[in-house]
Order: C-alpha cells, then structure tokens, then sequence
C-alpha cells in the first residue's frame, strides 16, 4: 500500500474517537494477554501430563530447526505488522484476534495438560524465554502457539505475493515443530482451525458493529 494511502487512513481514523480508544484497548489488551500467557505457561511447566504415542512422528527422528522455524516466524511477525500499520481498521482486528487466540491457548493448555513428545529437540524462543522465565519450555503444547500464529499472520496478510509467502510460513512452521517433535501432529492440526477462528469471529464482531468492513 501506498504512503498517500496510509496517510488517508489514519486520517479518515482520527476523525472517530471511539475507533481511537477501541485501538489503545485492543494493543492494552494484547501486552495483557502476551504477560498473562507467559506467567501461565511457565506455571504449568512442572504440571504433571500425560504423553500419547503420534504414529505420524513414530515414522522419523527428530531434526532440530529452531533456527529456520523462529527466522521464518520473526520475519513473517514484522512483514505482517508493517503491512497493518498503513491500516488502523486492520490493526485493531490484529491486535483483538491475537488476544483471543491466547486465551484459547490458556484454555486449551489449562483443559489438556500434555507432556512433551519421545525425542523431543527443545525449541528456545528467545522472546518468550526473555520475558517469561530462563528455562526451556515444554508444556506449552496444546496447542501449538507458533503454527497458530502464523496461520493469523496469514490471514492478516494483504496482497497475493504475501499470502502465498505466509502461507508458505505456516508449512514450514507447522512441518517444522513436527520434525523437531516439539509439537504432537494434533496440536499443530488444532492451531490451524485456532488461528482460523480467531480471526474470523474477531472479523465478525468487528463487521458488526461497523468497525471493520464485510
């Protein structure tokens, strides 16, 4: 989108005070949920689980990505965030289906405790461990919060270049907690319909009451 473009629209933005403080309440709400869900996983990291055998995993060993899942995941975070920057409307339903999609993450995790899968090659997300706690995190797994939220990003994404791109994204992140057995196959099939939900009952809320468009 173009500079003019982003420009009219915050203009156009401004004018509605309303539109204005929904936008604060949406990116207060997010760094609320974001501090809630860390202090959540890191509470149920010594939470006892149970483990299930995954025959789709019993059929390889384990290949540590990290660095390829977490460069995919950051680049596709900013990419994504430039974009809704030129569109206030956009950026409050991202903020908002975010928010819902870790509170479905707390519920899910709170309702099906797991252990982590045989084999596991941990996976150290430096943003989580930084804000939340030293210690390498396993528990947090159904279900899977990465694929969850690249599945978001593309559906936030704007443009058929980027939506092949993310989409892309999400197969190499969802394949890759798989492989490095981070992730259960469930949970990376559950985070897809998660991220998918999230996004369109925020959209539908927010078509409702006129704030986003149809």
């Amino acid at each position: 989108m173009s500079l003019d473009f982003a420009r009219s629209e915050w203009k156009e933005f401004f004018k509605s005070p309303a539109k204005v403080i929904l936008l604060i309440f949406s990116f207060a709400l997010m760094v609320l949920m974001l501090h809630l869900i860390a202090n959540f996983i890191c509470n149920i990291e010594h939470r006892q689980g149970f483990a299930f055998d995954d025959p789709l995993l019993s059929l390889f060993k384990p290949i540590d990505l990290t660095w390829l899942i977490f460069s995919v995941l950051y680049f596709s975070v900013i990419f994504v965030v430039i974009q809704l920057l030129s569109n206030p409307r956009k950026l409050i339903l991202g903020f908002l289906s975010y928010s819902l999609l870790l509170s479905f993450r707390i519920l899910a995790m709170y309702l099906l405790p797991l252990d982590p899968p045989k084999n596991i090659i941990l996976l150290k997300d430096p943003l989580i461990e930084y804000f939340g706690t030293d210690v390498t995190l396993t528990r947090d797994l159904f279900f899977s919060g990465h694929t969850s939220l690249m599945v978001l990003l593309f559906l936030l994404s704007e443009g058929k270049g980027a939506k092949i791109l993310l989409l892309c994204g999400v197969v190499v992140v969802g394949l890759g907690v798989m492989l490095q057995k981070v992730h259960y196959s469930v949970d990376v099939l559950v985070a897809i319909f998660a991220g998918y939900c999230s996004f369109a009952w925020t959209k539908a809320i927010l078509s409702r009451f006129k704030i986003y468009p149809k």
